[in-house]
């Protein structure tokens, strides 16, 4: 067992960012153990994996930034109205689901075009058709903050934090393109957050970890904390 949680993810991976942005949020002391997808140590199955003090362990992004939630209630992260609830819960399925999968095959495809002599994807599917799928949703949540400041309402919660590594792994594939898309209230968005401390540690990446190495913890920087807004 451990004396203190220790959560395991990649830095440049969304439920990674999603885990380790939420745990920041909230300042939770937590161990941090960067490590690869492709060489994930023993008893490690799947990234992001939180391990708690107890020995229980939560291998779910959602479920991780949940728990962290709990332990800072006056943030109101997780609203305590149960249809906000469910409006959050039905953003993630989406994002987790549809988005995810549009995501990952926009990113390669990105990735693909950009190296000269490269054989297309097996399926044929190009950046401009992994693009249009993910559009589907990016369309959804401007409408959303066209009306709203947040994505579920006029104050942050859950919906934010979960939703914003992938808009922003999204974004990062092709920047040029982003920035001149007609997404002009998500734009705002995301850099709203790429000016907060805690989203800019939480896509800081650490030196691998290695078994016996010097423990890692989430937590801000002295200038990052300076710079850090109160909150509740």
């Amino acid at each position: 067992m451990t004396a203190v949680s220790v959560l395991y993810g990649d830095s440049t991976e969304p439920h990674s960012l999603r885990a380790k942005l939420a745990l920041l949020m909230v300042g939770m002391h937590c161990e941090w153990r960067e490590v690869a997808i492709e060489e994930l140590p023993p008893a490690v199955e799947t990234l992001p994996l939180l391990q708690l003090p107890s020995g229980k362990l939560l291998d779910s992004s959602f479920a991780i930034a949940q728990w962290a939630c709990t332990h800072r209630p006056q943030l109101e992260l997780w609203p305590r109205v149960r249809v906000r609830q469910q409006s959050i819960e039905n953003l993630v399925r989406i994002i987790d689901g549809p988005f995810a999968l549009a995501l990952d095959g926009y990113c390669q495809a990105t990735a693909i075009r950009r190296q000269p002599g490269a054989q297309p994807l097996a399926d044929d599917r190009d950046t401009a058709a992994w693009r249009f799928e993910a559009e589907i949703f990016l369309a959804q949540l401007e409408a959303r903050l066209a009306r709203i400041p947040y994505l579920v309402g006029d104050s942050e919660t859950l919906a934010d934090l979960a939703v914003l590594p992938f808009i922003h792994c999204f974004a990062e594939a092709d920047r040029t393109w982003f920035d001149v898309s007609p997404y002009r209230q998500l734009r705002a968005w995301l850099i709203r957050y790429r000016e907060q401390p805690c989203w800019q540690q939480a896509v800081r990446q650490a030196s691998r970890w290695r078994a016996g190495a010097q423990p890692v913890h989430l937590q801000l920087s002295p200038e990052l904390q300076a710079a850090a807004r109160p909150r509740g």
